[in-house]
């Protein structure tokens, strides 16, 4: 039911795209970030400057290369394949395995998605089953525990994915987690669901249309 889709990439004014049927797409990642409110690049600044340049860059990477360990962990894990030795001990490994072994069925890991109607795309980590129900889920860490309105990116992110996946398989699916790995105790489990899938997804698409009346003209191969 679910095959995975390999998309074609163009490199346009020194910036990667998806090329799909000829047309071009954004990924969400990228959406999300040229669109990121005001007030958002304000406050990683006035971190930045707190911490120092040299300190933020640091964390940034540190945090970057955590996610990357974890998430070749978890597709080893939910691929039924050896786990490599180093990830036990890795603090986040044992704040996520809880729920990875809540999954009942995995359908695709680490998989592209495209909107063929709205026109963006991207990889998602995971498409499985949560009690009873298809769900897009989503691998974050952090160093201490979030709230709800820090993670507003997280969950467009998300809904994009799974409106994506809605379109590309003619399915229906109604539920999105993100389980964020902390260092020394169980993973947050924050939930998309019918309660609030339709407003995060009018606000990716704000988002979307942002990006577009900022980006689309300059998509111009040279």
């Amino acid at each position: 039911m679910f095959i995975p889709y390999q998309p074609t990439y163009q490199t346009i004014n020194r910036k990667k795209y998806f090329c799909i049927d000829n047309l071009i797409y954004p990924s969400v990642t990228s959406i999300l970030s040229a669109t990121k409110p005001q007030k958002d690049k304000q406050a990683l600044q006035r971190w930045r400057n707190k911490i120092g340049k040299a300190q933020a860059q640091k964390i940034t990477i540190d945090a970057c290369n955590r996610g990357i360990s974890l998430h070749s962990g978890i597709k080893s894990f939910l691929n039924r394949q050896e786990i490599p030795p180093e990830i036990n001990d890795n603090p986040y490994w044992h704040s996520i395995e809880p729920v990875l072994n809540q999954i009942e069925q995995v359908h695709l890991i680490e998989s592209f998605t495209y909107h063929s109607k709205h026109q963006y795309a991207g990889y998602f980590d995971c498409l499985g089953e949560w009690q009873g129900e298809l769900c897009v889920f989503d691998w974050k860490t952090a160093s201490r525990p979030k709230k709800t309105e820090w993670i507003g990116d997280y969950f467009l992110q998300v809904v994009a994915y799974l409106a994506a996946i809605n379109n590309l398989y003619q399915v229906k699916i109604n539920q999105g987690i993100i389980a964020v790995a902390l260092p020394e105790e169980p993973a947050q489990i924050f939930t998309l669901n019918l309660d609030n899938l339709q407003v995060y997804w009018e606000q990716f698409l704000q988002r979307l249309a942002l990006w577009q009346q900022l980006y689309s003209d300059k998509i111009v191969d040279n």
